[in-house]
């Protein structure tokens, strides 16, 4: 069964001229910088606050009091699908995962994970909790795997983070 690495994040977290740099869909635009390099502060001021006034509601940010639920959520909706995960970490801006299931219907089934997660928190987050979209890396080998599975443990304290009790091996 083919492995991934699959990120996603909060409603409002990672916009367009972001000052950490970014990415524009399908990369039609060529942006100088991104989140290893960002570009020159003040590069894209004008974008940046443009799609921030165009949002719907304000950037969402997961309280650490909410996240546990947040997690216990997806970790129901990933078994309900039949995906085995590795471990998860749920932070106030992102979320990571490292599941074992196939290619086909990845992207959907993580929307549905991120719909039912969102549901728990309702009350104390009304609107949109995650961001459209998630982008799933597949691992290509054993140690590709551990490095992901340490790198979602690290997230920790900051994060919630649940391990499988083997991810670890």
């Amino acid at each position: 069964m083919p492995r991934y690495h699959i990120t996603w994040g909060t409603y409002g977290s990672w916009l367009p001229g972001d000052p950490r740099g970014f990415r524009t869909r399908h990369h039609r635009q060529h942006v100088d910088g991104d989140y290893h390099h960002p570009p020159p502060p003040g590069t894209y001021n004008g974008l940046h606050t443009h799609v921030r006034r165009c949002l719907k509601q304000p950037p969402v940010l997961i309280p650490r009091d909410l996240r546990e639920t947040v997690g216990r959520g997806c970790l129901d909706r990933f078994a309900a699908e039949g995906v085995a995960v590795a471990a998860l970490s749920i932070g106030g801006a992102h979320a990571h995962a490292a599941v074992e299931c196939p290619a086909i219907g990845l992207k959907q089934m993580v929307g549905r994970v991120k719909k039912v997660s969102s549901h728990g928190v309702r009350e104390r987050l009304p609107g949109r909790l995650w961001q459209g979209g998630c982008r799933p890396v597949r691992v290509r080998d054993a140690s590709h795997w551990r490095n992901v599975i340490d790198y979602i443990a690290a997230h920790a304290p900051g994060a919630w983070v649940w391990l499988h009790p083997k991810a670890r091996g």
